[in-house]
């Protein structure tokens, strides 16, 4: 896929609170010598289509660190807006509001995806630019695994029944169903503010093939696998 030559305002905003319940201060954590959240500026940095990028956070470390990489982050958002109840709407809102300059799409980038290429982004990028029915997209995998819906039984009277199950069809004819993950999500400006969410009325869904990229650090299991990958080169 091309990349679109016409120039837009491309705000890529990195939500990164201090306080996770599933792995302490996670997007401080090291991989490589980097911070999560230092990979998520490099990542935006790299991009060939993102021309300004934001840091939404509660914490001064966070904070320093994207001062030192010129990313924006001028205010430190409240502990209201960066509780384990807080909204994004609300992250990502509070770096817009402080922010003197009008973007014509957002792309909101977690840390937690340090496997996520830049050119991955822009692709992402390029696919809502090209696609004009569209007012936002999510990034999705699909579904392979056991989790699948063409993979649940019915127990009836204790009997289980298989009908129109994987047992019963080769898996290969699985209805093709997908799941949506965190991995990239771009809105247009304007849909964002109008919907008061990355994802708006038309929202389009962004196929990723491969698996690396969908690794998602929420735990201290999933924090080793990627450091092992990452540092051992793993592919």
């Amino acid at each position: 896929m091309k990349l679109n030559k016409t120039i837009y305002n491309i705000l890529a905003i990195i939500p990164a609170r201090i306080g996770s319940k599933g792995l302490k201060h996670k997007n401080l954590l090291k991989i490589g010598n980097k911070e999560l959240v230092q990979h998520a500026i490099d990542q935006c940095k790299q991009s060939k289509l993102i021309n300004s990028i934001a840091m939404s956070t509660d914490s001064k470390k966070i904070q320093n660190i994207a001062k030192k990489n010129n990313v924006w982050c001028e205010k430190l958002r409240s502990k209201k807006i960066s509780n384990d109840t807080a909204k994004l709407y609300h992250a990502i809102k509070f770096a817009i509001n402080n922010i003197d300059k009008k973007f014509d799409f957002i792309v909101e980038i977690h840390p937690t995806y340090i496997f996520r290429s830049p050119k991955l982004i822009d692709q992402a990028i390029n696919f809502l630019i090209n696609n004009k029915n569209l007012d936002s997209i999510i990034s999705v995998k699909e579904i392979k695994d056991t989790s699948h819906p063409d993979y649940v039984i019915k127990i009836n009277n204790k009997k289980i029944n298989f009908k129109k199950t994987p047992t019963v069809f080769n898996r290969h004819k699985l209805n093709k169903r997908y799941c949506s993950m965190g991995l990239i999500l771009i809105s247009k400006y304007k849909s964002f503010i109008k919907n008061k969410s990355m994802v708006g009325n038309s929202c389009g869904g962004f196929i990723i093939k491969n698996n690396l990229p969908c690794l998602d650090i929420n735990n201290i299991d999933e924090f080793k696998y990627a450091k092992y990958i990452y540092e051992n080169k793993v592919e």
